[in-house]
């Protein structure tokens, strides 16, 4: 059985994979076309009953683009928010969308500006 912050991970790499991005659990190699999303940290709470587990989680995803192309970072986001909003239910664990923050930023790391969309989303599960 998976634990639930798996799940959760799980959840929300399909996720960006049905709205057909190109999706990494790891930051790929520098000529890895853009857009992508990774699937990066991961932080979590919780707590066991003596029959059951529940708590929260902290999945934060990036999105990487080409600086000229604004619009459609913000539309990957919007796209990615409204799904992780979805998810209800997976593997034998009920999912709640508490909260999302998000924000983008300027990336000058490599010798491509770009920028990089960033969200939190907070789960619940049980």
């Amino acid at each position: 059985m998976k634990s639930p912050q798996q799940v959760i991970f799980d959840a929300v790499y399909a996720a960006s994979l049905r709205l057909g991005y190109a999706t990494y659990d790891y930051l790929p190699a520098k000529d890895t076309a853009y857009p992508f999303v990774y699937v990066g940290e991961q932080f979590d709470q919780d707590l066991q009953t003596k029959t059951n587990i529940y708590g929260r989680v902290q999945q934060t995803v990036h999105i990487y683009h080409n600086y000229r192309r604004r619009r459609e970072l913000t539309a990957m986001m919007d796209a990615l928010k409204v799904e992780f909003r979805s998810l209800k239910e997976s593997e034998g664990f009920y999912i709640t969308c508490r909260n999302i923050n998000a924000q983008t930023i300027i990336d000058t790391s490599t010798p491509d500006v770009l920028l990089h969309g960033i969200i939190e989303v907070e789960f619940q599960f049980n």
